[in-house]
């Protein structure tokens, strides 16, 4: 005989499964409850293909939050395309990885980073899956920011491309059909160039070319020239060997001139020095030639009195000086 269910046990087991689901749930989310975080939004221009929820936020490529939400349109103009995506940055990965405290939470804080080049752009995690990430860097040069909410419900982070995006898009630009079109008649015009050469008669030319210029080379002239031109060469060689030897003796000669020009130069410096000593003022020889002088001159005044005397007293030669009585 079977034996009954008990509906008490049945009520008592569901209690238990949806107690312990709930606890389960709160326990997966405990490290998001009490997480301080600051939602921020950024518009991309390009798809959000490979961007997905949970994606990570990094800053020069460290992890400082995740992809909250990506949405089609969100608080902007009708005629503004851009994809919105809402992004939360967590404190605790930024005090930790980045040094920085809680003001880097304040909307003076963000709108100072971003006056100094904070920009948002769109990196890939992995070639292999295509998986997106949102890279945030700054670039002292990135140009003016532009905005995209109407209502400025959350700290907005303009958007740049990347340097593959912008190839891209430069690629995207490129008018292949135009490219294809030109590439086409040039090759058409330089067929029909090339239809229009006769090369029967460029062969026969080159053809003459070559053989005239086989006969010019072979020709005994030119032979008999290089001939000369060698002879030559070997004339003027002999002839710079023997200049050689007749500069370097008298090289040598004017060397030697010329040491014997700076010795007598010497010897002339050394008398004209001996010279402006003997006639300086207080040189003895000038003191001795003045006082000869002198005496020279006391000897003539006395001649010439003499002389005089003799003029007056011819006599005197014969009879002598008479002196007269007293």
């Amino acid at each position: 005989m079977s034996q009954k269910v008990n509906p008490t046990l049945i009520g008592l087991f569901i209690v238990v499964g949806v107690a312990l689901g709930v606890a389960g749930l709160l326990l997966f989310n405990t490290s998001k409850l009490f997480v301080q975080s600051r939602d921020c939004i950024v518009y991309f221009d390009n798809s959000l293909n490979g961007l997905s929820e949970g994606a990570p936020v990094k800053y020069r490529g460290v992890v400082i939050g995740s992809v909250k939400r990506l949405m089609i349109r969100f608080n902007q103009a009708t005629n503004d395309y851009s994809m919105p995506v809402l992004v939360e940055i967590q404190k605790k990965l930024i005090e930790d990885r980045m040094g920085e405290q809680s003001e880097v939470f304040t909307d003076v804080s963000i709108e100072r980073r971003i006056k100094h080049g904070l920009r948002a752009s769109l990196a890939t995690e992995s070639l292999l899956t295509g998986q997106l990430y949102i890279e945030m860097h700054p670039n002292p040069t990135a140009p003016r920011p532009a905005y995209h909410q109407i209502a400025a419900l959350y700290p907005e982070i303009p958007t740049e491309p990347t340097e593959i995006q912008q190839l891209m898009e430069n690629l995207a630009s490129l008018d292949i059909k135009s490219l294809e079109t030109n590439a086409n008649l040039l090759l058409t015009n330089l067929e029909a160039a090339i239809g229009t050469l006769q090369f029967a008669k460029i062969n026969a030319g080159l053809t003459n070319l070559l053989f005239s210029a086989d006969r010019l080379v072979t020709s005994p002239e030119i032979t008999n020239a290089f001939v000369a031109i060698r002879t030559t060469l070997d004339e003027y060689k002999l002839l710079g060997q023997k200049l050689n030897n007749r500069v370097d003796p008298l090289v040598d000669s004017l060397t030697n001139t010329l040491a014997d020009a700076n010795r007598a130069l010497a010897q002339f410096r050394g008398a004209a020095e001996n010279i402006r000593t003997l006639v300086a003022p207080d040189s003895p020889v000038r003191n001795g030639l003045d006082e000869t002088l002198q005496e020279m001159a006391s000897a003539v005044q006395s001649l010439s009195a003499l002389v005089d005397f003799l003029k007056q007293h011819p006599n005197a030669l014969i009879t002598g000086r008479q002196t007269r009585e007293k």
